[in-house]
Parts: C-alpha cells; sequence; structure tokens
C-alpha cells in the first residue's frame, strides 16, 4: 500500500479540505485494506480499488457528521493549510498569489459542499474516468456528468463574484 500514500492522502485532502480530516481518513482506509491484506494483493489496479475504498469511507464519515452535533459546529479547522500552498516560486508576491487563489478555491468548494466538489476533484484533478466514477459511487454516468456540469458551473460563478475579487487600491494624496 506504500506507494499510494501519497496520492490517497491528496485524493483525501481535495475531498474534506482539511488536513487532519484527511489524515484520518487516509488511516481508516489503510486499516480497511490491511484487514484485507490477501485479498488487496490480488486485485489489479489497487489504486482505483483504494480509490474506492476512501469515497465511500468518506461518504460514510460525511454522514456521521450529519447526524452529530458535534459534526456541525464550526470548529476553525477549514481554514487554509499552510502545508498545502507549494512554494513554486521564490517571489513574495507571487506566493501571495497562489495563496489568495487558493483560498478563493477552497472558500468556493465550501460553499458547494463536500459531495459536489469531491466528483469534480477525482475526476477533474486526480483523473478518474466517468467509469470509474461511476464503479466509485453506483451513480449512472449521466447523472455524474450532469452533476459534473452542474458544480463547475457554480464553481465558475462563486470565483467571478465580486466576494472574491482583489480590492481596489488608489493613492490618496502625492503625487499621482
Amino acid at each position: 500500500m506504500r506507494p499510494h500514500f501519497d496520492a490517497l492522502y491528496a485524493a483525501a485532502r481535495r475531498m474534506t479540505m482539511s488536513s487532519a480530516d484527511a489524515e484520518d481518513l487516509v488511516q481508516e482506509v489503510c486499516v480497511k485494506a490491511f484487514l484485507r491484506l490477501d485479498e488487496f494483493e490480488q486485485i489489479k489496479y489497487q489504486y482505483a480499488w483504494l480509490l474506492k475504498v476512501l469515497y465511500h469511507q468518506f461518504i460514510d464519515m460525511q454522514r456521521s457528521r450529519d447526524r452529530s452535533a458535534m459534526g456541525n459546529a464550526d470548529t476553525g479547522t477549514e481554514s487554509i493549510d499552510p502545508d498545502s500552498v507549494s512554494e513554486n516560486s521564490q517571489q513574495p508576491e507571487d506566493l501571495v498569489d497562489r495563496e489568495n487563489r487558493v483560498g478563493q478555491v477552497l472558500q468556493a468548494m465550501a460553499i458547494l459542499g463536500k459531495d459536489n466538489c469531491s466528483l469534480v476533484a477525482l475526476h477533474d484533478i486526480e483523473g478518474l474516468t466517468l467509469q470509474e466514477l461511476h464503479q466509485m459511487t453506483g451513480k449512472p454516468i449521466g447523472t455524474i456528468k450532469a452533476q459534473l456540469h452542474r458544480t463547475r458551473a457554480k464553481l465558475g460563478r462563486l470565483l467571478m463574484n465580486d466576494a472574491f475579487s482583489k480590492p481596489h487600491l488608489r493613492v490618496v494624496g502625492g503625487k499621482s
């Protein structure tokens, strides 16, 4: 299972939008896979199988949180994880711009909800095909296509919204 840890964590991070939840999710998946290790070793597409287990575990986690009173409380853990922003550039302005863009996308995804955004993340970022999503979720391919389209459109509208735009600064006084 070791070669799949990083990819599983990345997928879990995109689904949960939280480092702590992603770690818990990957740990649960690894425990389940370990309990079925003989079966796991015989699977041809292990990563796809692990992603399927990850997705179902994510759904179970969401349902249990929705049922509990504490699951709905705002703990402040949904903020942007500084570890998730990679430092591709040495320029501070580039880092700030990237952090702002990541923050805007995470805000928009939080508004849309984790169920919708997890499908978009699995398809557009992880590269899963519609057939693989169908096998993971059990939803018809047409339903998945429609959900992907609606979520992308909503995400685009949210990102174009003035609430996420940069403030306009102007010089007051002085020569300009």
